[in-house]
């Protein structure tokens, strides 16, 4: 049998468990969301939807996602490094868990950031996660052997960034009935097949067990929440958002463990369309004017509704450059990293292109004004 098939095989009820416990646990949020009074409150503005909507949906993600990789961590058929499981267990829950501060109390977002680094280094630093890949990168002009005074630091402060990034993508992503939960679900069984090329390819390559763990656990963390969310009955809020996009960056930094940076690259890739929408989203506030920090109607999905698309085809086209950008990242399965840099150069460039030549990146010319959606098609707040 195809060594591919025994790996899913290995790892497929983990997904699945993280599926069911999310699936039980969503409704239960949600009616523990009404009776608590966390709700999200439409103001037609930058939350559009028809109606309060319960608020507590990223706390059954973090369940399922969570139950997962505990039984990972627990079953005596897996080689998991608990050493560097546990301690990404423990700082996505916190992740999770502050990201739930803030749908209920709005914290501020420097009390957010500081920590929120915090979290991320103390995981970083106390699982090595992330410190070769300065190294990594040298190797692509064949310089071998930095000094670890000089890589670690380094890495290290890049490696916080693209988990924060990642959490901060995902947090704007989450704008409309089912987005970032299927878009991050694509990503998700994206990592893992990636994931799953390197063990077959690699097998002694660090990390390979953790890495199938957290995005199969994650793919059916999202999966079981996607129905809820797609029809607007419960909302993740930064507590899912932000425990999607620690998953994402953690696992970003775990492929460069090997030390090939083309799987860094792959990995990427396969993430590009929440890092398209926050650039986009950036851009066109800077050409405003305003505040790049300000929540507005910029993103790449808003723009899809503005031009007439409703809100479930504007999802769906999403998930659609989503599946792209994973089948693009995953041809680093076949090419050298040479080969896997141009085309991540190529796609980059004619996507920003291809975003430019259909107005995407003009600035708005006029406040928030758009009409709100139909009952059936709430948006959710980024």
């Amino acid at each position: 049998m195809d060594p591919r098939f025994n790996i899913l095989k290995d790892y497929q009820a983990y997904g699945l468990l993280a599926f069911v416990v999310t699936v039980f646990a969503t409704p239960l949020a949600s009616r523990l969301a009404q009776r608590l009074g966390v709700m999200d409150m439409p103001d037609q503005v930058l939350k559009p939807h028809a109606r309060p909507t319960p608020y507590l949906g990223g706390a059954a993600i973090c369940l399922g996602w969570a139950g997962a990789v505990v039984a990972a961590l627990f079953a005596k058929d897996l080689a998991v490094e608990r050493q560097v499981l546990i301690p990404i267990l423990l700082g996505g829950i916190a992740m999770s868990v502050l990201g739930l501060g803030d749908d209920i109390r709005q914290l501020s977002p420097k009390f957010r950031l500081t920590l929120g680094v915090l979290i991320i280094g103390v995981v970083l630093i106390s699982t090595g996660t992330g410190f070769r890949l300065v190294d990594s990168v040298f190797a692509l002009a064949g310089i071998h052997n930095l000094p670890r005074v000089f890589s670690v630091p380094v890495s290290l402060l890049i490696s916080v960034f693209i988990v924060l990034g990642a959490c901060n993508s995902t947090n704007l992503i989450d704008g409309l009935n089912g987005l970032c939960t299927g878009v991050t679900g694509i990503i998700s069984f994206g990592f893992f097949l990636l994931a799953l090329f390197l063990a077959v390819g690699y097998p002694d390559a660090l990390g390979g067990p953790v890495r199938l763990v957290l995005a199969i656990a994650m793919f059916g963390a999202a999966m079981g929440f996607l129905p809820f969310n797609f029809y607007g009955k419960i909302f993740m809020g930064d507590a899912g958002s932000m425990l999607l996009g620690y998953n994402c960056g953690i696992i970003i930094l775990l492929f460069a463990e090997w030390g090939i940076f083309r799987w860094v690259i792959g990995a990427l890739m396969i993430f590009a369309l929440p890092v398209f929408d926050t650039a986009l989203a950036l851009f066109r506030r800077w050409r405003s004017g305003r505040s790049i920090l300000a929540g507005d109607r910029s993103h790449f999905y808003d723009q899809l509704v503005q031009r007439g698309l409703t809100v479930p085809q504007s999802v769906l086209v999403s998930y659609g450059l989503a599946i792209f950008f994973v089948a693009v990242g995953l041809l680093v399965v076949w090419v050298r990293t040479w080969a896997a840099l141009i085309v991540f150069v190529i796609v980059c460039l004619n996507t920003a292109l291809i975003a430019w030549a259909f107005g995407l990146t003009h600035p708005e010319e006029s406040p928030i004004s758009d009409p709100p959606p139909q009952d059936d098609e709430p948006a959710s707040t980024d």
